[in-house]
């Protein structure tokens, strides 16, 4: 496939590797931590070539240790500099928490605006064959804390314009990539473009049903939509890209259009991102039928037979769809 006039086609870690360069180029206080980052290129070989073009001083290695890396970001951030934290596994982002939610997040809050912490925190989530203490998504969990924004990417594209306006904006940011992403590629813009948070996608139209996901699970839902077309049944996929803030105005739109709503999610669904969009939906749009899918309550095997088992995937996707505008069916998601 050709990439559209005006972009080029990318690896996902060649966008956000691309995005690090320019922002590293254009703001000199900006600095990057995090495991095997400098002369590896990073676990995902997303930081390849930075150490070579910035150094040892602006592209720093640090120890297995996730509370002292974002601590020292964040202290670096409200110090002056900017920072970025690259957290191998979401699942290591829980010994962070501290200085990210009660220092971070609300550091601004408790200055009156003089002080802020323009720190992002880079992480990836999700299940690839790593098991149970490697493969989980949180994202529900940071969407928790004011002032903190939460933004998750589904293509090279997005990558690039995400990271970039989250490495200027002015408070702290989690930047959420997936361990399935890394070997997608897409176009990306030949010039220099940002996106900004609280804007959704409408990646596919349709006038029966709203499928709303974030992230890897864009892919999977996008397929869902395909199969579901074959029966004759048109979903409207809406990526949301931020998840804090969130876009209530494109998914409410498109709810009010279709009459049905299905969130998709990886994580969790009791109080999940999906149960969220769910309520704030159906503030605007009160006859609303919902349906949600997310992963099955039990931790994330390794096994590729129960990891399968326990994610969602496009025919549960759809199954949640027919069963929701077919309840006759019985099917079940």
């Amino acid at each position: 496939m050709r990439p559209e006039p005006g972009a080029t086609r990318r690896f996902f870690r060649e966008a956000i590797a691309r995005a690090l360069r320019e922002e590293m180029r254009r703001d000199p206080s900006l600095l990057l931590l995090g495991q095997d980052i400098g002369a590896f290129g990073g676990p995902y070989r997303d930081f390849e070539g930075l150490l070579a073009e910035f150094g040892a001083a602006r592209v720093r290695d640090t120890p297995v240790a996730e509370a002292a890396m974002v601590g020292l970001g964040v202290g670096a951030a409200a110090a002056g500099a900017r920072a970025l934290v690259a957290i191998t596994y979401m699942d290591f982002l829980m010994p962070a928490l501290d200085p990210l939610v009660n220092y971070a997040a609300k550091l601004r809050f408790k200055t009156a605006g003089q002080l802020a912490a323009p720190v992002v925190v880079k992480t990836t989530a999700g299940a690839k064959g790593q098991g149970v203490a490697h493969s989980q998504c949180l994202e529900a969990w940071l969407m928790n804390v004011p002032g903190l924004a939460v933004v998750a990417p589904s293509s090279p594209g997005d990558a690039y314009g995400l990271l970039k306006t989250a490495l200027r904006a002015p408070g702290p940011v989690v930047f959420v990539d997936h361990k399935r992403l890394f070997p997608l590629s897409g176009p990306v813009p030949d010039e220099e473009a940002t996106i900004p948070f609280g804007v959704a996608a409408i990646r596919r139209p349709g006038r029966d049903v709203t499928l709303a996901t974030y992230g890897w699970m864009t892919h999977p839902t996008l397929a869902a939509a395909a199969a579901l077309a074959d029966e004759g049944i048109s979903a409207e996929v809406v990526e949301l890209r931020s998840l804090a803030p969130l876009d209530i105005g494109t998914l409410a739109g498109s709810a009010a259009r279709t009459g049905a709503l299905v969130t998709v999610e990886e994580g969790q669904l009791p109080c999940g991102i999906g149960a969220e969009i769910a309520f704030r939906v159906r503030e605007s749009v009160p006859a609303l039928a919902v349906a949600r899918v997310g992963a099955r309550p039990v931790p994330v095997s390794s096994n590729p037979a129960l990891e399968a088992a326990a994610l969602p995937d496009a025919p549960r996707i759809a199954a949640a769809a027919r069963r929701l505008l077919r309840p006759s069916a019985g099917e079940t998601a």
